[in-house]
């Protein structure tokens, strides 16, 4: 990305983050809580301080993205109705533990981008609420994910056993999940099971032959997420991980973000793990274009896909303010079109991997 680009998306990311604060924004935010009809056009088309490259940047032109056949293997559609503007601001945005759901604004941002499908991961609601709004609503747009949070586990989930999260897994399989979503696979607390431990678990997900989405990298809503409280060093999760792909050498393990937006460490650290083993695949929403050519050009264009990490229409509001439209879907497409890869490749990430490993018709 060169400097006046940066310089773009740190000016339009101030901008967005101080429109954010005005009272009058708050106030219409959590009136659209209240169930108000989608706006006709994705939010990003009527923000004036986006960088030229959100609605007219090098994505327009993916082969894919004309003929409407992108597939994002990263989504969410719940989220709080209004912003912090600061870590601890969002902190206490998410302890209200109040949601707005967005979903009519994410098929809004399918429409623009090109998008056909999405596969849909439950966040910060339960499964069950995914279950009767997002996935109900719209059955031919999105892809059911498992979650780990449901009604019976939403606010223990320290003391939910292997058993119980086996069992869950199998209902969410039955009522049509095709993959594990990220926060649908289950660790346990923190130091209370080994990887071996986990094995009646990765045995249902093996028996379908479905994969699993987890979250890897830095992210404002991924390490970060305890806002500013704590710290994890970009090798810990890799190595993690690591230890999980070779205990299960048949798990088909899709890395979220591919490290996220950070180049260095978390990105080549995702692709040392990638070029590791045989059963890791790249899943490359906020990625950079010489992240996504590397991955390319490393494990091959079958072994890689598109996601956005969408999760609402605006901005961030807090977090590093270079990173604040990295959840947009332009911003991965115009990774995706920069990369130093062929337009054939190109179509592979953009749709024909994600479609195979969910076993979904060819587009």
């Amino acid at each position: 990305m060169n400097q006046s680009r940066r310089n773009l998306l740190k000016v339009g990311a101030m901008a967005g983050a101080f429109a954010s604060a005005l009272p009058g924004v708050a106030a219409a935010a959590v009136g659209a809580a209240s169930g108000a009809a989608a706006p006709s056009k994705p939010a990003q088309e009527r923000d004036p301080n986006l960088p030229p490259e959100a609605t007219n940047g090098p994505w327009r032109n993916l082969r894919a993205v004309k003929e409407k056949k992108v597939f994002d293997f990263h989504t969410h559609a719940w989220e709080t109705p209004v912003q912090g503007k600061n870590y601890a601001e969002e902190k206490h945005m998410h302890d209200i533990d109040q949601w707005k759901d967005y979903t009519p604004q994410l098929i809004a941002s399918m429409d623009a981008h090109g998008v056909a499908q999405a596969a849909l991961s439950p966040a910060f609601v339960t499964w069950e609420t995914y279950d009767d709004s997002s996935y109900k609503h719209y059955p031919d747009r999105f892809i059911k994910m498992t979650s780990m949070l449901t009604n019976r586990t939403k606010g223990r989930m320290a003391d939910v056993t292997v058993e119980e999260a086996t069992e869950i897994l199998k209902q969410q399989i039955q009522a049509g999940c095709r993959g594990v979503g990220e926060g649908g696979f289950f660790w346990g607390r923190e130091g209370r099971y080994t990887v071996k431990d986990l094995k009646p678990f990765v045995e249902v997900i093996l028996e379908h032959d479905i994969p699993v989405l987890v979250h890897s990298g830095w992210a404002v809503t991924g390490t970060a997420s305890n806002y500013g409280r704590g710290y994890t060093a970009a090798w810990r999760w890799a190595e993690k991980f690591g230890a999980l792909m070779s205990e299960y050498t048949d798990l088909k393990f899709v890395l979220g973000h591919t490290g996220g937006a950070m180049e260095t460490p978390d990105a080549w650290e995702a692709i040392r793990l990638a070029y590791s083993f045989d059963n890791a695949y790249c899943e490359v929403s906020k990625s950079p274009a010489s992240i996504i050519a590397a991955a390319v050009h490393g494990i091959g264009a079958d072994r890689v896909m598109f996601g956005s990490d969408w999760n609402r229409p605006q901005p961030k509001t807090y977090g590093p303010l270079n990173e604040h439209y990295v959840f947009q879907q332009w911003y991965t497409l115009n990774h995706v079109a920069e990369a130093n890869i062929t337009e054939d490749e190109r179509d592979q990430i953009l749709y024909k991997t994600a479609r195979k490993l969910l076993k979904l018709n060819p587009a």
